[in-house]
């Protein structure tokens, strides 16, 4: 009598080198993300909701053009209805110490990117001096 060929341990073996592809391909992803990261920028962007190292460098602007400026970019990068866009905006209204000290607080809690895109995005925005 013929042997038959166990179809079932072929596939389980393709399945198994297939698992072990996407690994190796998930790692070299991993691997790249990591080489072309910032020093000193957060792990996940769902991290904790202390400052980070990045954020903690990051100022809030002074005067109330600029303190617009953001909080038109926030509204762009985050959406309207963000409480960090919202509270940039009452922040400008007011120009009360709480509401900056607030808004600057609600600022760090969002992630680096968002962070780096807004203030890029306000700076573009802001009128040159020459």
């Amino acid at each position: 009598m013929a042997k038959r060929p166990n179809y079932g341990q072929e596939r389980a073996e393709r399945q198994r080198r297939k698992a072990a592809r996407r690994d190796e391909r998930l790692a070299a992803k991993a691997e790249r993300r990591d080489r072309n990261r910032p020093p000193g920028e957060d792990e996940g962007e769902g991290a904790e909701a202390s400052p980070s190292p990045a954020g903690a460098d990051v100022t809030m602007p002074a005067d109330a053009g600029a303190m617009h400026r953001l909080g038109q970019a926030l509204a762009f990068v985050c959406g309207p209805d963000h409480p960090a866009t919202l509270a940039v905006q009452r922040a400008v209204e007011s120009g009360g110490a709480e509401d900056i000290a607030r808004a600057r607080a609600m600022f760090l809690q969002l992630g680096p990117r968002d962070q780096r895109a807004a203030l890029a995005i306000a700076a573009a925005a802001a009128p040159s001096l020459a």
